[in-house]
């Protein structure tokens, strides 16, 4: 079964107690049609179930694969099946089409390679010399140093630092990128704000991914470009130290293809192909892929800013994290917050230890609490907090003299 899906709405593709999914919604359609039990529809594994990738919260796909076993009437399910299930469906999941494959076929292992792509606006690479707003225009070196960047993920290496709670010497950790690549830029309207802005898609296409890979890898790229991070780090990233990626929104991902190049050419002779599924079917999911997720995809970027709001807390990213713990401690406003504080308590320490008058120190107290930096002192880690109090009065005290 090939089916394509909008995903903002389900908590990923897989099944999944009291919440929304992709397969929830199948599954139940199926039951409707009269193609499974109740029993099957709990329990899909009893007629061998499964699917190709395991997309995330919100991620969405314009082919994903599904595999099962349903009692033999190949004309059924496919000349009526993707009609009769989608009157049964939602209409943000579509089923483009259905056919017979040989017994015990496993759209997940059998896959040879995904290819998925991730769309964003092209100011998320401007440089700090460059205003980071709609009016930004990718130019053609950006663009050249953007897939040089992203050759350097070509090729097998350990991504144990672009997924959680996976340790460096797990062999599962090991992926194979076969091409990574920014495409040309396209303009995409604004109607809200009369305006067009400029996005990009990056595609990458690999033989499997772990959990949040894709989404980091791309935001170790753009932290790269935006001069925010050495370019060296991403081979360092392949390496042993752990380090806190920062993780892209997950808005701009989809998955646009799985392929079976090997089954199809083994089985060519009495079987369809499922990688390229005709002209008519493929017509009809790129046409259903812009008008269901792409279009949505952009309008609700715009709309929703969430890629100035990821970027403006980018620059506040730190990327060392405790190398014996099992993944990268959560930061949250306020552990960022915290340490700002500790971090100018510091500069108000040095700064105050080199003056020596009162009065220096309370021309330098409005100057100190000005700084970006310096953030509420009560959210400072607790160890800290009587430096804090005590640097209060100090300048409390020179103050009022």
């Amino acid at each position: 079964m090939l089916l394509g899906y909008q995903g903002k709405k389900y908590y990923g593709m897989q099944l999944q107690k009291d919440l929304p999914t992709i397969e929830s919604k199948l599954l139940e359609a199926m039951e409707k049609a009269g193609w499974i039990t109740a029993a099957q529809r709990e329990k899909p594994f009893d007629f061998f179930f499964q699917r190709a990738a395991r997309t995330d919260r919100a991620v969405s796909a314009a082919r994903q694969m599904c595999g099962m076993q349903l009692p033999r009437d190949d004309e059924k399910y496919k000349v009526d099946g993707p009609g009769i299930l989608n009157n049964l469906l939602p209409n943000d999941i579509r089923v483009f089409g259905m056919k017979r494959t040989i017994n015990f076929f496993h759209p997940q292992k059998q896959c040879d390679y995904r290819t998925y792509s991730y769309t964003c606006p092209t100011f998320v690479f401007a440089k700090p010399t460059e205003l980071t707003n709609a009016a930004f225009r990718i130019s053609k070196e950006t663009l050249a140093e953007v897939n040089d960047i992203l050759s350097i993920y070509k090729g097998t290496h350990n991504f144990f630092n672009y997924t959680a709670k996976r340790a460096y010497d797990d062999m599962s950790s090991n992926r194979y990128i076969v091409s990574f690549e920014a495409k040309e830029p396209f303009l995409f309207r604004d109607e809200f704000r009369k305006e067009d802005v400029e996005f990009i898609q990056i595609v990458v296409k690999g033989q499997s991914f772990v959990l949040h890979q894709i989404r980091k890898m791309v935001g170790m790229v753009i932290t790269v470009v935006r001069e925010l991070h050495l370019k060296s780090a991403i081979q360092r990233s392949f390496e042993g130290q752990r380090m806190d990626i920062p993780m892209a929104p997950g808005l701009g991902l989809l998955l646009e293809r799985t392929h079976y190049d090997s089954y199809d050419k083994k089985h060519s002779k009495d079987h369809e192909p499922l990688t390229d599924w005709g002209e008519i079917i493929e017509k009809e999911v790129e046409r259903t892929k812009f008008e269901l997720i792409t279009k949505d995809m952009l309008e609700t970027e715009l709309l929703s800013q969430g890629m100035l709001k990821w970027l403006a807390d980018l620059v506040h990213h730190d990327f060392s994290s405790n190398p014996e713990a099992e993944e990268p401690e959560k930061k949250t406003f306020v552990t960022m917050a915290a340490a700002c504080a500790n971090k100018a308590l510091k500069e108000q320490e040095a700064t105050s230890s080199e003056a020596p008058e009162a009065s220096e120190v309370a021309e330098g107290a409005p100057e100190v609490a000005s700084a970006p930096e310096a953030a509420a002192p009560e959210l400072a880690a607790a160890p800290e907090e009587p430096k804090a109090q005590i640097e209060e009065e100090k300048v409390a005290a020179a103050g009022s003299s």
